[in-house]
């Protein structure tokens, strides 16, 4: 199923406060190299067409850390940090014409594979859903979106931590913040979404509920490998992340 067009797009343009450094998320340091370089690592066993960048915070210096590893690496600057949603709407200039899917994830997740990966491309393109997410099934608790599904268990939408009920709260499904997308319908439903919500951003997450409201498919990937979908957000988190590097070695 090779012959439609993947595009990729990294969001990599956070401050990364909670890490109290004056480095940008994805520049901080992790084995001795730039949190960045793991993915663009991993993306070299996923066949795609474009890589996007989208760079904010220290923007130069993100740009340096990417050279060398792709020859037509593309970047488009998030001026504003407006959430998820914001971010990923700064690639859609670059993406107006282009006739595919698009594989949308975070630059601060290390321990991604490039097999999970393939296998939410070809979930998407198996099933002809708009969109495939990646979710995490794991009892423990998380400060994840919630995967909400109906009855028939069909995926109807994700709440993020802070909006979420004390029954929401109860869902043993987290969002893991990667999404193939058909690209016909993926700007569509971002330039829907708004900010009514407890952070007031622009939550990326608001496209599954809009797609669902407008009787899209969407279908889950789940995996049960907590340190596959780790996301670096504090200095604990770093730590952590040194000690899962030690114990199963870069992420090939």
């Amino acid at each position: 199923m090779r012959d439609i067009s993947l595009a990729v797009v990294i969001l990599a343009a956070g401050k990364g406060t909670r890490l109290k450094s004056p480095l940008a998320k994805v520049l901080q340091p992790l084995g001795g190299r730039p949190l960045l370089h793991f993915i663009l690592e991993t993306l070299r066993g996923v066949a795609h067409d474009r890589l996007i960048v989208v760079i904010g915070h220290q923007a130069g210096e993100v740009r340096a850390v990417c050279e060398g590893w792709y020859p037509d690496i593309e970047f488009v600057e998030q001026r504003e940090q407006l959430g998820t949603g914001h971010a990923a709407r700064q690639a859609e200039p670059l993406l107006s014409d282009f006739a595919g899917d698009v594989l949308v994830l975070c630059g601060d997740m290390p321990f991604l594979t490039a097999e999970t990966l393939n296998r939410l491309v070809r979930l998407r393109r198996a099933t002809g859903a708009a969109c495939g997410l990646l979710t995490l099934k794991c009892p423990d608790p998380k400060d994840f979106g919630r995967i909400i599904r109906d009855a028939g268990g069909k995926v109807k939408g994700i709440v993020e931590d802070r909006d979420a009920t004390a029954e929401e709260k109860k869902v043993d499904e987290f969002n893991a913040g990667v999404y193939c997308f058909d690209n016909a319908l993926f700007y569509k439903a971002l330039s829907s979404i708004d900010n009514n919500n407890a952070q007031k951003e622009f939550y990326l997450t608001d496209t599954i509920s809009y797609l669902v409201d407008h009787h899209f498919r969407v279908e889950a990937l789940q995996i049960s490998d907590a340190d596959e979908i780790f996301g670096i957000n504090s200095l604990d988190d770093l730590h952590r992340a040194e000690t899962i590097l030690g114990r199963k070695g870069p992420v090939l």
